[in-house]
């Protein structure tokens, strides 16, 4: 059950690498599958989807909240496959998402900046500026992803178990390291952090499902789930609103019981009392 979290730089090769240490262990590959798995489980389409996962948000787009129950939408669809196990996801957040599971090998790969560019010039045909610029901006737009999703800056190498530099171009050798790092002792299942991992997944369906209904999508509610009990937190404009988010969450697979805890706020703001 162990799971390979690989975020990876434009250039680094770090795609190339997941799908070659996936199929050393005979593990699913996970890219833009994760995506169709949203899309298709919420009747989102695709397109919407990935515009929310590829793109950098604006300020006004932060507070748009088609945009939010999408986000949403793609973190459950990636718990969905990350809590099977034995799996190599290669993608923006998965070292993030798994932060707190132990089973997880979080990997960045990463390489020298004339490097990467190098490597777009020949993978794309382009020229040197255009290279560079695409490099820039994808730098960019990623640490500016992760710091809305996950408030971290995602370059610092204390986020993952390994930070790998593929500038040497010796791809047999990264691969091998990878595997070796995902068959040792440190990153096999223990029945806490399956259970971690359990618990992440069914908090994170909950929020999809009350993200979904017609009902309750519009609220932002705090979800947290510990062996099929699950705790909802969130402001509302009145306790009818939590009360169906918390039937929602009943119907959810694998919710044994829902407490909430709901702070009420008046839908209209009366002004100062002078």
């Amino acid at each position: 059950m162990t799971i390979v979290a690989i975020s990876r730089e434009l250039g680094s090769g770090g795609n190339a690498i997941a799908a070659a240490v996936a199929k050393a262990l005979n593990f699913e590959y996970v890219e833009r599958e994760i995506l169709l798995r949203a899309a298709q489980a919420h009747g989102v389409p695709e397109e919407k989807i990935a515009d929310v996962d590829e793109r950098r948000l604006s300020l006004w787009e932060r507070f748009d909240e088609e945009k939010r129950r999408y986000l949403i939408f793609i973190e459950a669809a990636y718990y969905s496959f990350a809590e099977k196990g034995k799996v190599v996801t290669a993608g923006r957040g998965g070292p993030f998402f798994l932060r707190d599971v132990s089973h997880a090998l979080k990997v960045r790969i990463m390489a020298p900046f004339d490097v990467r560019v190098r490597r777009v010039m020949e993978q794309d045909k382009v020229d040197q500026r255009t290279a560079a610029t695409r490099v820039r901006t994808y730098d960019r737009e990623l640490s500016a992803r992760i710091d809305y999703l996950f408030g971290l800056d995602w370059t610092q190498p204390e986020h993952y178990d390994l930070v790998i530099n593929t500038g040497a171009d010796t791809w047999q050798f990264y691969t091998d390291l990878l595997v070796s790092a995902a068959q040792h002792p440190q990153y096999q299942p223990t029945p806490e952090s399956r259970q971690r991992i359990r618990d992440l997944s069914l908090a994170a369906q909950v929020r999809a499902a009350i993200a979904k209904d017609p009902v309750t999508k519009n609220i932002n509610v705090e979800v947290a789930a510990q062996s099929g009990r699950v705790a909802l937190k969130g402001v509302v404009f009145s306790p009818a609103m939590m009360d169906a988010a918390a039937e929602v969450a009943k119907r959810v697979p694998g919710v044994a019981g829902v407490s909430c805890e709901a702070v009420e706020i008046p839908r209209v703001y009366p002004g100062p009392i002078m």
